[in-house]
């Protein structure tokens, strides 16, 4: 995953592989790299949510190391914010995170931007919520909504042709165009090449027919009105949607999307021939 620094500095970072690793193996600086996204979405235990705010609370205690870009604040807060999406907070333990949030902000004003974009994403952008709807054009000129496609499984996909790792994702996603294209089923993408040409081309060259919007006309191609709106640090970010527009899977890669979307696809035709993913 590309990972951008308040800097612009985009670093390489690796989410570390699936396991049943949990919360109180944090570090006692700041947040490690978030698990592979699960497909068993589990409800946080009021236990993980104090781990949760606890390293956040150390994260910000004292200075971080000088000159680690691993410690950034801004940094740190993205892993915070990736972990709050591994799983479903309850009403009372989100308050508890937004809450914690807010007096962060007051104690520490030099970040309060940085965290209240965070503070912001968590009632928006976490499992269970429904998608903030997205409206504009796509790369043909036509105008187009994110809330057009309720009544189906939507895999939204933050992307670039610039992105090495995006492109890896590829043959994935052409394998769900074509598994599921008789099923109540889109791939929408939010484009950051830097020009429309860019973008047009390479994903007609790669074989990918879908809708994408293009968010990369910025000062800088990361930073365009709809990845900040989603609150998008990483490419490529991925968010699955069910038919009513509810986040259910953020980040799931390769065949993890594939069940993933068979899985939301089962739940909103019961009783359906089952599309065997082929790996």
């Amino acid at each position: 995953m590309h990972v951008r620094s308040p800097r612009v500095i985009v670093l390489s970072l690796c989410l570390a592989a699936a396991s049943a690793a949990t919360l109180a193996a944090q570090t006692m600086v700041g947040f490690t790299d978030p698990p592979s996204p699960r497909l068993d979405v589990h409800p946080f235990t009021d236990a993980e949510v104090d781990d949760l705010i606890g390293t956040l609370d150390r994260v910000f205690a004292g200075p971080l190391p000088a000159g680690d870009p691993l410690a950034d604040p801004e940094l740190q807060l993205w892993k915070f914010m990736r972990w709050v999406q591994t799983g479903e907070l309850a009403p009372t333990q989100e308050a508890r995170v937004v809450t914690r949030l807010d007096r962060l902000a007051l104690e520490h004003p030099q970040y309060a931007t940085l965290i209240e974009r965070q503070r912001s994403a968590i009632p928006a952008l976490t499992i269970g919520k429904v998608a903030p709807d997205i409206s504009g054009n796509d790369l043909d000129g036509v105008r187009f909504n994110l809330s057009d496609y309720r009544g189906k499984v939507v895999v939204l996909t933050f992307s670039g042709n610039w992105c090495g790792i995006c492109r890896a994702q590829y043959p994935v996603e052409r394998r769900l165009l074509d598994m599921y294209k008789d099923a109540p089923f889109a791939m929408l993408g939010v484009n950051s090449d830097r020009t429309l040409d860019v973008a047009r081309q390479g994903l007609a060259e790669s074989g990918l027919a879908y809708r994408s919007w293009w968010d990369g006309y910025a000062a800088s191609n990361v930073e365009g009105p709809i990845s900040t709106a989603y609150n998008v640090y990483g490419w490529p970010t991925t968010y699955v949607l069910d038919p009513q527009g509810v986040i259910r899977f953020v980040d799931v890669r390769q065949d993890d999307l594939v069940e993933a979307v068979q899985q939301l696809l089962t739940q909103a035709m019961p009783g359906a021939p089952t599309m065997q993913a082929s790996r």
